[in-house]
C-alpha cells in the first residue's frame, strides 16, 4: 500500500496513475432489500461528529444539500467546491436511476476528506474494521477519500464512492462486482465546468489531459496488446477482495461500452432492477441471448480499437451476415464509420482477390487530406498508414479477426482460415470519424 505521504515523497505520480479504490463488500454487497424508498431506511445514520473538537483538531466542515465533507485540507476552490459538485451528480444520479426528485430532497450523504489521518483517527472517524483503505471506501451513506495531487481524480473518487452511496440508499443494493465498480466508475468519469459550474457525467474522456491519474484507457491497452480479454471474464469480476488497477479498467470499459452502444444501452440501463438479484449475471446474459456472439465479436474489436474520445455511434457495426460469393461483388465503404459489412461470405481454404478504388478525404487535426485505399503514408495510426483500406472476418463459430485485421490497401489476396462475413473500414482513430467525407469501392472475386 503506497501512502499519499510516500506518494509526495518519492514523486510516484506515475506508479499511481489508477488509486485503487476498496469499497467493502458489506457496504453495497447483493442484498434481498426491494427497490423502494424502504431501502433508504434500512442504512445505518451517519456517524455524528463533535464539532467543536473537530475544529480544535484542524477539522472543518463543507455543507451542501445532499453532502456534508469534513476536511483537514487548506481552504481552495478545487476543494470547497466538492459538496456543490457532489449537488450536482444527485439529479444525474436520480434520472439514471428513476429516482423521483422528490425522494433525494432530503436525502443527504456524509464525507470524510483526509489529508492527514491522525486527527481523524484521534476523535473516531475512521471506518471501523476498514481504516487501511488506499484510497477510498463507503459504507452505508459514508464515505472516506484520501487527498490526491490531482483535483480531478479526486472529484472522481468522490463521484465514484458517491454513486455506491446513492444505489445504496434508493435502490437497496449495487449488483455484482463488475457492475457496481463499473457503475461508480462510469460515473466518476466526468467533466466539470469550473466557471460555469456544470458538471456532465457518464462522459467519454477526449484526450488523457482531461483525465489526471485516471489510466484506465492506457491499462486496457497494455494488457490487449498481449491478449483479449472476453467479456464473460469481465463478469467474474469479485470486489469483495481488494481489486487491481487492471479490474477497475476493465469494469470501466463493460459498463461504458454496453451504456454507450446504440444497440445495447437501452437493456444495460434496465438491469437497475436486478441489483438484489443474487442471479444478476444470468439475468444479464438472457437479456442479450439473441445478440451474445456478435456482442461478444464487437467488444473485442472496442477494446483493440479503444482511444480517447472513441465515437461509439459510428464505430457501431451493423451484423449483416454475408452470402457466398458466385460471382464479383462491389460493395461501397463510407471512410466516416467504423467496420461495414460486405454482404460476402468467404469459404475457408478458398482464395478470393479483393481490390479497391476510389478518393474520399481523411481529416488530420481538422484538415482534410485527399486519399485513397492505399492510405495517407505520411501519417499513420495504429501502426499503418492513415486511411488505408482494412478487412477482418467475423465467423459465428471460429470468432472474429475484427480485433485484428488484414491490410488490404488498393488490392490483395487472401485465403481465409475459416469461413465468415468479410468487414471492411479504413484505418482512422475511432475518435475521428466525424469529419472524414466519402466512400471507396471494394470489388470482392475468386481468386485467378
Amino acid at each position: 500500500m503506497i501512502s499519499l505521504a510516500r506518494l509526495r515523497d518519492t514523486k510516484l505520480f506515475a506508479g499511481c496513475l489508477l488509486a485503487v479504490l476498496v469499497i467493502a463488500d458489506f457496504a453495497c454487497a447483493q442484498t434481498s432489500r426491494p427497490r423502494s424508498a424502504t431501502a433508504l431506511a434500512n442504512l445505518p445514520t451517519p456517524r455524528a461528529v463533535n464539532e467543536a473538537r473537530a475544529r480544535a483538531a484542524g477539522i472543518r466542515k463543507l455543507t451542501g444539500k445532499h453532502l456534508v465533507v469534513y476536511t483537514d485540507l487548506k481552504s481552495s476552490p478545487e476543494v470547497d467546491d466538492l459538496p456543490a459538485i457532489f449537488d450536482l451528480a444527485v439529479p444525474q444520479w436520480a434520472e439514471y436511476f428513476g429516482i423521483n426528485e422528490e425522494q433525494t430532497r432530503n436525502w443527504q450523504a456524509q464525507g470524510f476528506l483526509i489529508g492527514n489521518r491522525e486527527p481523524f483517527e484521534a476523535l473516531g472517524l475512521m471506518p471501523v474494521g476498514n481504516d487501511e483503505f488506499p484510497n477510498g471506501i463507503s459504507v452505508g451513506r459514508e464515505f472516506w477519500l484520501h487527498a490526491q495531487p490531482s483535483d480531478y481524480y479526486q472529484r472522481h473518487l468522490m463521484l465514484h464512492e458517491g454513486t455506491h452511496v446513492f444505489m445504496l440508499s434508493f435502490l437497496g443494493a449495487c449488483g455484482p462486482g463488475w457492475y457496481m465498480e463499473g457503475t461508480a466508475e462510469l460515473f466518476g468519469t466526468h467533466r466539470y465546468d469550473e466557471r460555469y459550474k456544470q458538471l456532465s457525467l457518464r462522459t467519454m474522456p477526449r484526450n488523457r489531459e482531461e483525465v489526471p491519474m485516471w489510466g484506465r484507457i492506457k491499462l486496457i491497452h497494455n494488457f490487449t496488446s498481449q491478449r483479449s480479454q472476453p467479456l464473460a471474464a469481465v463478469l467474474e469480476i469479485d470486489n469483495r477482495r481488494q481489486m487491481g488497477d487492471e479490474q477497475y479498467a476493465w469494469a470501466w470499459a463493460a459498463t461504458k461500452f454496453l451504456d454507450s452502444h446504440p444497440r445495447y444501452r437501452t437493456r444495460f440501463r434496465k438491469l437497475q432492477n436486478n441489483v438484489t438479484a443474487p442471479d444478476f449475471n444470468d439475468r444479464f446474459r438472457q437479456m442479450y441471448r439473441g445478440q451474445w456472439a456478435e456482442m461478444q465479436a464487437e467488444w473485442l474489436a472496442f477494446i483493440a480499437a479503444l482511444d480517447y474520445g472513441y465515437d461509439f455511434e459510428r464505430m457501431a457495426i451493423d451484423f449483416r451476415r454475408g452470402k457466398p460469393l458466385t460471382k464479383p461483388v462491389r460493395v461501397d465503404i463510407a471512410a466516416d464509420r467504423g467496420w461495414q459489412s460486405s454482404g460476402v461470405r468467404l469459404e475457408a481454404g478458398k482464395s478470393y482477390r479483393i481490390t479497391a478504388k476510389g478518393r474520399y478525404e481523411i481529416a488530420n487535426e481538422g484538415e482534410p487530406w485527399p486519399c485513397e485505399p492505399g492510405g495517407v503514408t505520411i501519417d499513420y495510426h495504429d501502426g499503418r498508414p492513415l486511411g488505408v483500406l482494412l478487412g477482418a472476418i467475423d465467423s459465428a463459430k471460429h470468432g472474429t479477426t475484427l480485433a485484428n485485421p488484414i491490410e488490404i490497401g488498393l488490392g490483395t489476396t487472401i485465403t481465409p482460415a475459416a469461413a465468415g462475413t468479410l468487414y471492411l473500414r479504413v484505418n482512422d482513430s475511432p475518435s475521428k470519424l466525424d469529419d472524414n467525407r466519402g466512400t471507396l469501392t471494394a470489388t470482392i472475386s475468386p481468386a485467378g
